[in-house]
């Protein structure tokens, strides 16, 4: 509406200095329609610039991640260098709610945040995502300058990544490499985790054994049952572990 104003008061600038005989009428006349065009165009430079008539308001999200590698007892988060210096980041990530769906953090260092914290424990991973957008204080400030088309305009979005330690944060480069070195010494990984879950299951026997040697064989059998399970699942994490940690130093 405030380029209307303009217009009309410019149309009626020129009214005013050609159609106007009497000197001091016309003067008074023709400065205040000066005064309405050069006001309205320092608003529109104020709302254009420093986001006049206008406030920031930020909506928070939260969503619970899943795991963006392929495997199913491997959680990980990647991220994508981006750029020809390849220092700025986007992270890739699925959420419960869109499993199937791979999204990412805005590419655009000037309009997104991201930061990862990664827990102690293996506590449930989650995304808070904090968008911040400039909009109109009131209808009026909308009415006068929503021309403009910048409403809703996005400031920056903070993305905040929460994941236990058992997850492993990695370039998509460095996980190619990881699926690439546990393909080679799957075979050498496969007997070593058979060597420990047998170690750990005897050992576990042993100590049950030594409480109470009247166990029955379905109580041994449960019991050996469970800690192959438990056995396998931490040697996996362990040697997943110590393998990331290979590639990390390799690839610095």
């Amino acid at each position: 509406m405030i380029i209307a104003l303009v217009i009309i008061a410019t149309i009626l600038l020129f009214i005013c200095m050609t159609a106007i005989k009497p000197a001091n009428l016309r003067i008074v006349l023709s400065s205040l329609c000066a005064v309405v065009i050069v006001a309205s165009m320092v608003l529109m430079v104020k709302n254009d610039r420093e986001h006049f008539g206008m406030h920031r308001v930020s909506q928070t999200k939260n969503y619970s991640l899943v795991s963006t590698a392929s495997s199913a007892n491997t959680s990980m988060l990647l991220y994508k260098a981006i750029g020809t210096a390849g220092k700025e980041k986007t992270y890739l990530y699925k959420t419960t709610e869109q499993p199937k769906k791979m999204q990412h953090t805005d590419p655009d260092p000037g309009k997104s945040q991201v930061k990862v914290v990664q827990q102690k424990g293996t506590a449930a991973a989650k995304l808070k995502v904090v968008t911040t957008r400039w909009q109109y204080r009131n209808q009026t400030a909308k009415f006068w300058f929503g021309i403009a088309a910048n409403n809703h305009k996005l400031i920056k979005r903070k993305y905040t990544f929460s994941v236990g330690n058992n997850w492993f944060v990695l370039s998509t480069s460095q996980a190619q490499a990881l699926q690439k070195q546990l393909k080679q010494n799957q075979a050498k990984l496969q007997a070593a985790a058979k060597v420990y879950v047998v170690s750990q299951v005897k050992a576990k026997l042993a100590a049950a054994l030594a409480k109470n040697p009247t166990m029955s064989a379905s109580e041994r059998q449960l019991l050996s049952q469970q800690t192959a399970k438990t056995a396998a699942a931490a040697y996996q994490q362990q040697a997943l572990a110590q393998a990331v940690q290979q590639i990390k130093q390799q690839t610095k």
